[in-house]
């Protein structure tokens, strides 16, 4: 009963917060309630509005692991906010509620896109953008470890994600961007042609993905290291997984005779550390190219 007393005195908090919209220069949560097949899974969301930030705002969303720490992820990113005007959104997709099959795989098992947890982020996109009165037509992603499962897959498979950029770093397994063969798993591991046609997937791969990979993310024993068949089968450790899922998209790209406009980056002296990953992923994002 106790516990029941302090989480309605939280979402209590949460929602007051939320009242007279997003509060500047400080770190914040509200709680997002989706419709549909979510409605009984409500989201905490942990955000930090750039006291910059006006109604040209970028919005950026960022995805945590399997910590399930949405203000951790939150944190990582408040650096960057003020001097690139952004709101910061961390959505956290606690347990209880969201399996890893709901969470790292987005559903997709399910292959009933009402039930893929993709939809929660455009749709909170939808009401931020609509409370804050933002002009922003998309909005830029970023997701870390199982949170870079998400986003791969979110870019992979979703039907017209208004992501202008997005970010999957150090993921521990991967939906393969080709289909099933001698050398590939089934779906959920390689594609299904009934879900991502190849004509599908020519868009899919002009849509801009990052493959961020700390070059020192090579532990084969980690503990929240996926140890399937499915995905050891994808390579030993972490940084072998992440640059065999960008060398099948090169391949398959070949195949259909399609531009990659994907990318794949690797950070010199990083392990599996979302807070450094998030700082390189700053760079990629918010600093040109000299």
């Amino acid at each position: 009963m106790k516990k029941f007393g302090i989480l309605c005195a939280l979402l209590f908090q949460a929602c007051m917060a939320w009242a007279s919209g997003m509060v500047a220069g400080e770190s914040q949560s509200f709680v997002f309630t989706d419709k549909g097949y979510f409605s009984d899974k409500p989201v905490t969301v942990h955000y930090y509005k750039a006291r910059s930030a006006g109604p040209d705002a970028k919005v950026m969303m960022v995805i945590h692991g399997a910590e399930r720490q949405g203000s951790r992820m939150r944190d990582n990113w408040m650096p960057f906010a003020e001097k690139n005007r952004l709101i910061v959104l961390a959505p956290e997709f606690d347990e209880a509620r969201f399996s890893s099959r709901l969470f790292n795989m987005g559903g997709i098992e399910s292959r009933d896109r009402s039930q893929w947890s993709f939809q929660i982020v455009e749709h909170l996109f939808d009401f931020v953008r609509a409370q804050e009165g933002l002009s922003t037509p998309d909005y830029l992603l970023f997701g870390h470890s199982a949170g870079g499962q998400f986003v791969h897959r979110f870019m992979l498979l979703a039907e017209a994600p208004r992501v202008s950029v997005a970010v999957a770093a150090n993921a521990g397994s991967y939906t393969m961007p080709s289909y099933p063969s001698l050398m590939n798993d089934r779906f959920p591991y390689a594609l299904d042609e009934g879900i991502v046609s190849p004509d599908k997937l020519r868009q899919v791969f002009a849509r801009r993905l990052v493959v961020l990979l700390g070059e020192t993310d090579t532990q084969t024993d980690a503990a929240n290291l996926p140890k399937a068949r499915q995905a050891t089968a994808q390579g030993a450790n972490r940084f072998e997984r992440g640059s065999n899922f960008f060398a099948q998209a090169t391949a398959q790209a070949q195949k259909l005779g399609t531009p990659l406009a994907w990318e794949r980056v690797t950070v010199p002296g990083v392990g599996h550390d979302s807070r450094r990953m998030s700082q390189a992923a700053a760079r990629l994002l918010f600093e040109p190219a000299r």
